[in-house]
């Protein structure tokens, strides 16, 4: 399934799978947390009191306003593939089900004309020792 992939298909899934993670989670905070401090702190010493993103974090807000708006329709493409990937597994699975079943049913079949010849076996064996006794 994965070796047919186009380079969009594995870049989105990609992005899900490690946008989605804790990593991820970890590395943005991180990455927000030295934003801010370079503007507040670092910036307002080296430039004149003047922070290149001053609180609000206008800047700061954009570029996350940008991230989420990329990466959001990113992962749902993949998560797209993976509900496509789940209903054709599905389809499989009923299908390998359904042979199964049908399988069963040939086979209690199969029990059942043994049983019942095993029966008639098992009658005929009593009607001819009773004529042979007899």
């Amino acid at each position: 399934m994965h070796d047919d992939r186009t380079r969009g298909e594995r870049v989105a899934d990609n992005v899900a799978s490690f946008g989605g993670s804790w990593p991820f989670i970890f590395l943005f905070l991180g990455l927000i947390v030295i934003w801010m401090v370079l503007n507040t702190v670092v910036m307002q010493r080296v430039i004149h009191h003047r922070a290149f993103d001053p609180y609000p974090y206008i800047a700061l807000n954009l570029v996350l306003s940008g991230l989420a708006g990329l990466q959001a329709p990113i992962i749902m493409m993949s998560q797209n593939r993976a509900a496509a990937k789940d209903e054709m597994l599905a389809g499989k699975h009923y299908e390998e089900t359904k042979r199964m079943d049908d399988l069963l049913a040939q086979s209690t079949q199969l029990t059942q004309k043994v049983h019942d010849l095993a029966e008639e076996i098992h009658r005929l064996t009593e009607e001819v020792q009773t004529r042979v006794c007899a």
